[in-house]
């Protein structure tokens, strides 16, 4: 399976199973992680390293495809079975949400000996362009999430929201979107604690690289780069995330109850079309071996 498309049917997936809940922590909190998957966007590669990060990014999907893409169709039918109630409880989300980011754990253990390569057979001047597109990016996030007053972004909370489940229910009715206003006025701040918490990750991954030439110091600092968030959250945004996230599965089950026939219709039939591309996926074998020691 090409790596492109495998990519972006996994981000689908992880938006179908929690009808858009774990796109958001994707969008929120994780992209940064996947950073092999997007480091051209942040570093000019040379050809060398171009090739390098095609090989070892195959064998990272080779591994994906055998490993998840099961489980993946399992939960995606599972998820149907649950969405076909006339009524689905927020604790009904719950579990397909925990699978969902114990899955994720799993990605960023797999990735790290990849990255630990990819990383440090980088240039002194790759680094610091590195750190100039953590700045623009940083910027860009704070002025598409933070930009004018309470009214504003609230605004652009419930546009973004209405956007993502665009996908799987159709036009929202105007029952929907009111509860949409009602869940982003709901939510406690947290943006400004994931954008700080954000900006720490890439400092602590920038001072990581000052010692990539020495394997012994490198890697413990990477895996310590690359470890949960979450133990580094304070109390109160540890707080504020698990209040926001039991919002946010409330939401999209009084959605799914607000829903009509057509709207169920759709959003099965999507589930159940991408549990069937899954299902026809094809992994490549034998797997790759990873220079890293990874499989």
């Amino acid at each position: 399976m090409p790596a492109r498309p495998l990519r972006r049917l996994v981000l689908i997936a992880c938006s179908a199973l929690l009808l858009a809940g774990c796109g958001l922590r994707f969008a929120y909190s994780q992209l940064d992680w996947l950073l092999p998957w997007y480091l051209r966007d942040y570093v000019t590669l040379n050809a060398g390293q171009r090739s390098e990060l095609d090989v070892r990014l195959t064998g990272l999907l080779d591994w994906h495809c055998r490993s998840h893409l099961p489980e993946y169709v399992a939960l995606l039918r599972a998820a149907n079975t649950t969405l076909a109630s006339e009524r689905v409880e927020a604790a009904q989300l719950e579990p397909f949400l925990e699978r969902g980011e114990a899955l994720w754990r799993e990605i960023v253990v797999e990735l790290e000996p990849e990255l630990r390569v990819l990383l440090a057979g980088l240039s002194a001047e790759q680094v610091e362009e590195l750190a100039t597109s953590f700045a623009r990016r940083g910027e860009e996030a704070r002025a598409e999430f933070l930009s004018g007053d309470a009214a504003a972004q609230h605004a652009a909370r419930v546009e973004r929201m209405e956007e993502r489940l665009r996908r799987w229910f159709g036009r929202m009715t105007p029952a929907q979107r009111e509860r949409i206003a009602a869940w982003s006025r709901a939510l406690q701040p947290t943006t400004e604690a994931w954008l700080e918490d954000r900006m720490r990750w890439q400092g602590e991954l920038l001072d990581a690289l000052r010692v990539r030439a020495d394997a012994a110091a490198f890697t413990p600092r990477l895996a310590l780069v690359l470890a949960p968030r979450e133990t580094l959250w304070t109390a109160q945004h540890r707080a504020a995330v698990a209040y926001n996230r039991a919002r946010t599965l409330e939401l999209l089950a009084d959605l799914h109850a607000l829903a009509g026939e057509a709207q169920r219709r759709r959003l099965q039939g999507e589930i159940d079309a991408l549990a069937g591309q899954f299902s026809g996926m094809a992994c490549t074998e034998p797997a790759r071996v990873s220079a890293a020691g990874g499989r």
